[in-house]
Parts: structure tokens; sequence; C-alpha cells
């Protein structure tokens, strides 16, 4: 891919299974040369945010989130802090990419936690990439924690959804973020208690996602009669996330011509 001038960042929301919706999106900026500096991502967002910064490509990525399951990522643990533990989703990503440092990754990647303990916001810049997805993707309840010294680390979204904020302090000039708005689809209702679990989390994070700060351009893919627990989907998320891309991607490519985004602020001046 070529480089433009700007710095450009990618932010990515979270949506437990929603997130594979964020591949068909990234597919169509990989198809028109887009490449980025910076990325952040929040749970789900997290997830496919690491690996994006390691190389791997979207079209790498959808492969292998045809074939996930929930126990791929999670086992059954007896329910002290959460019903499925997240050491298997720490195991996961060491399998694909080794033990590798946060700092080792060919591009800037954070990934957005909430340590439970103190209320705030934890953005992971360093460490081992699986212990920073692990937390970001911790859904309080489903998963277990990361215990870090006297930290309970657990999902980003519980105060930050979409983290176009991060991105912008890691030096990203230019933002193109991914947002998925979660729905409940009432033909498909939760049969056991995971499956409520994450209805009830991503309809509170739905909420949130309403009023979470926009990128430059912010791709939301239509993810109405869709779930977020059913891996089965994977075929229409990517599409549902490849269409919403086409809707932008005429204006990101405007945007990033030298002096494009100093023109698109101008317009917003001019005289109607």
């Amino acid at each position: 891919m070529t480089k433009k001038n700007k710095k450009i960042g990618l932010a990515l929301s979270g949506g437990a299974v929603l997130g594979i919706a964020h591949l068909g999106a990234i597919k169509v900026l990989e198809e028109n040369n887009i490449c980025f500096d910076y990325i952040a991502g929040t749970s789900a967002g997290s997830l496919v945010g690491a690996f994006l910064a390691a190389g791997y490509t979207s079209d790498q990525l959808f492969q292998m989130a045809r074939s996930l399951s929930w126990d791929d990522i999670g086992k059954i643990t007896l329910p002290k802090m959460g019903l499925l533990s997240s050491k298997s989703l720490e195991k996961f990503i060491d399998e694909e990419l080794g033990r590798i440092d946060i700092q080792s990754l060919p591009i800037s990647f954070a990934a957005v936690g909430v340590d439970l303990s103190s209320g705030t916001q934890v953005v992971f810049k360093n460490g081992p990439v699986s212990e920073a997805v692990r937390a970001s993707c911790a859904i309080p309840g489903i998963f277990t924690p990361l215990i870090r010294d006297k930290q309970v680390l657990v999902d980003g979204g519980v105060l930050n959804v979409l983290p176009t904020d991060v991105v912008r302090e890691m030096g990203a000039d230019y933002i193109i973020s991914v947002k998925l708005r979660p729905s409940i689809s009432p033909g498909n209702p939760p049969n056991n208690i995971i499956q409520v679990l994450i209805n009830s989390f991503m309809m509170a994070w739905g909420q949130i996602a309403e009023h979470a700060p926009s990128g430059d351009v912010t791709i939301t893919p239509d993810l109405s009669g869709l779930n977020p627990h059913d891996f089965d989907q994977a075929e229409e998320l990517y599409l549902r996330g490849r269409l919403a891309a086409l809707k932008s991607i005429k204006q990101i490519k405007k945007d990033l011509q030298p002096g494009g985004a100093i023109k698109k602020i101008f317009n917003l001046f001019k005289p109607s």
C-alpha cells in the first residue's frame, strides 16, 4: 500500500462477534491503497487491530473468523469473576502471533481496557499484545478479568467504545473510524446465560456508541437483524462492513489528497 502525507489512524469499536464487520470495511480500504500509521481498538476492535498491526490482511483475518467459535476464545470456568476464562483468548493470540510486545508490532497499536479497581481507562501501549487484547475483550460477567498487580482489567467498552481520542493522542492527523452499533435480532432471541449477558451489554454499548466521538470519517455498518453472539453470521457481517465502507471511500480518498482535509474545513465556512 502507498503512504500518504498525512499520518492516518484507524479506530475500531467493540461489538463482540459483530467485530467481523470491521474486516469487510478494512478490505475496501486495502483495495484503495489506504494504510495506517496508528491503530487503536476496543474489545473486538482491539483483536482485529492487533492482527492488522502485526501485518495480517483482512482476507487472512476473515478466513480465521469463519472458523472461530466461542470455544476457541473462552473456556468455561468456575464463575467467581466470569463464566469463561479469558486466558483462552490470550493463548489463542500467542499461538498466532507469538509472545510479541506491542512496541514490536510493525504498526503503532493501542488497546483500550478499564480498571475496575480505580474506575479509569487503561490504554495498553506496551507489554504483551495478548494480555492487552485479553483485557480489552473481557466483557464483564462473561470473561474473567486480567488481574495485574492491583488492577482488575476488563473490556474497554465500559468507558470508551470507539477510541478515536486514543488514535488522535498517538499522533494521527486523519482518523478513519469503524463504529459498530449493536442491534438485537427479534428473530434470534438469546437462549443461554452467555447470550443474555452479551445482548444486555451490547444494548448498553449501543447507547454509548451513539455519542462516541467520530473520526474524520466514520464508517457505520448497518447491523440490523444481526446479533452479537453468532459466528455463523460471518459472511453477512463482512458484507455489511464492506457496503458501509464503499459509501465512505470516495470521501476518504478526497480527504487524503494533498490539501484535501484543509479544503474540507474551508468548505464548512463557504457561503451557501
